[in-house]
Formats: structure tokens, sequence, C-alpha cells
């Protein structure tokens, strides 16, 4: 996961799960961030117009592939289909996605037995987060009979800009559940006191793609974190921390 620094600082404090569980809302509505369903919020909540008709072309590409293959040689056929396909988008008949999930591997120091918190380590502490890479370009398979180039429409470069910077740096246990947790791990074996992070968050805004010298340099979605989640394990079954968010 790539996070990058802006100011102003929106701080969250991290709370130990004694009674209520973290993983409450696992399978809710939350996808997993992939150019496909990335691609289709931005363009769906605004930041293409599907009028114009090579973005209505890459659309149908993208979420129609068989559709596009069996009738886009043909002009005439074609036509007819385009025009039912932004009809929709533009009715609000097709679904797409506003909830995503994303996840990384955060690891605890020493815990501090005064203030009863276990500091997240300097190189997995988020602080001031204004920005995070949902997909990059590393990522990218070609899709639909495209080639390695990539989209002329879409961008395999996606980034999340927070309405809200975010900064998370401790977890806060009082002493027994920290000692329960620290026993649990070193019943595992995690000498290196990893977490597994999910970070939850909405789109609110897609003000489109960056247009560098005629080619998509990137795409900029806007949102707010809904939930921030710590677990033992790696399929997230095992929660051990959550943060409070303000609906």
């Amino acid at each position: 996961m790539k996070y990058s620094l802006i100011t102003f600082s929106f701080l969250f404090g991290f709370i130990g799960l004694s009674a209520a569980s973290a993983a409450n809302d696992i399978g809710e509505g939350y996808a997993a961030t992939n150019f496909k369903e990335l691609s289709q919020t931005m363009l769906l909540m605004g930041g293409l117009d599907i009028n114009i008709p090579k973005v209505a072309d890459e659309y149908a590409r993208l979420t129609y592939c068989g559709l596009y293959q069996q009738t886009f040689k043909n002009d005439f056929e074609w036509n007819k289909i385009r025009s039912q396909i932004v009809a929709r988008v533009l009715d609000k008949k097709e679904y797409y996605r506003v909830l995503y999930e994303t996840s990384g591997i955060f690891k605890l120091g020493r815990y501090d037995t005064e203030e009863q918190y276990f500091p997240l380590s300097p190189d997995t502490a988020m602080a001031n987060v204004g920005s995070m890479s949902l997909f990059s370009s590393d990522l990218y398979r070609p899709y639909c009979g495209l080639d390695s180039r990539g989209s002329a429409v879409f961008s395999s470069n996606i980034t999340l800009v927070l309405n809200q910077p975010l900064t998370v740096n401790k977890i806060k246990f009082p002493q027994a559940e920290a000692e329960n947790l620290l026993a649990r791990m070193a019943a595992t074996g995690n000498a290196d006191r990893q977490l597994y992070g999910r970070i939850r968050f909405r789109i609110t805004e897609a003000p489109g793609n960056t247009v560098l010298f005629g080619r998509v340099q990137s795409t900029v979605l806007r949102g707010d974190i809904t939930a921030v989640d710590f677990f033992l394990d790696s399929e997230m079954t095992k929660p051990v921390a959550s943060v409070p968010i303000a609906k």
C-alpha cells in the first residue's frame, strides 16, 4: 500500500476490542480495489463523459466484453448497442460501487505501560495521509483484446484523495489485554508483532482523469474513510482493534 502525505491532521485513536468486534461488516458491500470496478466508479460518477463515442466504446469493452467483441465491427448494429448503453448510464441503471477496502501489514512497537498503548512502528505508522494509491500500472493486465499499452480512456494509475487526512500511529490497550495479545502472537510465532490492517472507504467524488500530452496519466477519486480495523490473521477473521469513525 502506498501513502502520500499532506498537511492538516485528522487524528483517529485506535482502541482495543473487548466486547465489540471489528469484523461485523466483513463482506457487506465492500470491494477490493481492482481496475475494472474503480474505472466504472470513476465514469459512472461523472469523471468521464459517456456521450463521447470513444468513452462509451471503451466502457462497453470494459463492462460488456463478449457483446463488444461480437458486434463492434458491425457499424450499424454497434451504433444501436452503444446508444442503449449510453442511455442506461445516463438513466443511472448501470451498477457501480462506491464502497471499497484495501489492506496492508502493520507492526507494533513496545508497549507503553504508562499511557497503555502500542505505538505502530515508524515504517508502518500513518501520519497525515492525504492520498492513497488504489491501483498502479504494474498491476494492470490487458482486457478484452487490448494490448499491454492499456486503455486510451481509463488510466491504470488510480489514486484516492481523502477529504480529511488520516493519522494512525498507536493502538490503545489496557495492560491485561495487551499481555493477552502478545501471548497470542508468541503462540503463533509472530515475533515481528505483525497485524493485518484493513482500511475501508467510500468514494464521494470522481474528478476524473488527468491527461498530459494527449495521454491519460492518472485517475483521481475523492473519498472518506469509513473504518480502519486490525486483525491477527491475513484472512482477517481474528479482530484485535478498531477505529471508531464518526458517520
